[in-house]
């Protein structure tokens, strides 16, 4: 009885033993391959992300760069669009004045002959 136990435990370490063989040197040497193959992807990847930071860096200068440009342009626009108004509204009360001033010298009617 104590035959039929010890065979399958005996057979269990055998197997055991041969799983745990340790690896040739080409073995580890694949295994150390694609480790840096993993590893080579990996700073490839990043990289490439690195690359498009830049980009984005750099794009977002020049927007805002032409932001700048345009925020410059329409202070200008604004300032001269307020010099128009004030201009315009003198105008408008030297018109009335003028207005005023016709009024009080009335047209002499013309006589009939």
């Amino acid at each position: 009885m104590k035959t039929l136990i010890l065979i399958p435990v005996v057979a269990a370490l055998m197997f055991a033993g041969c799983a745990n063989q340790p690896k040739t040197f080409g073995d580890q040497l694949n295994t150390r391959g694609d480790q840096a193959s993993s590893i080579g992807k990996q700073w490839n990847n990043s990289n490439e992300d690195a690359a498009k930071g830049d980009k984005m860096i750099q794009k977002g200068q020049t927007l805002i760069d032409s932001g700048k440009s345009d925020q410059a342009k329409g202070e200008q626009m604004m300032e001269d669009g307020r010099r128009q108004v004030e201009n315009s509204k003198q105008k408008m009360l030297n018109s009335e004045a003028d207005y005023q001033k016709m009024r009080e010298t009335p047209i002499a009617a013309p006589v009939a002959k």
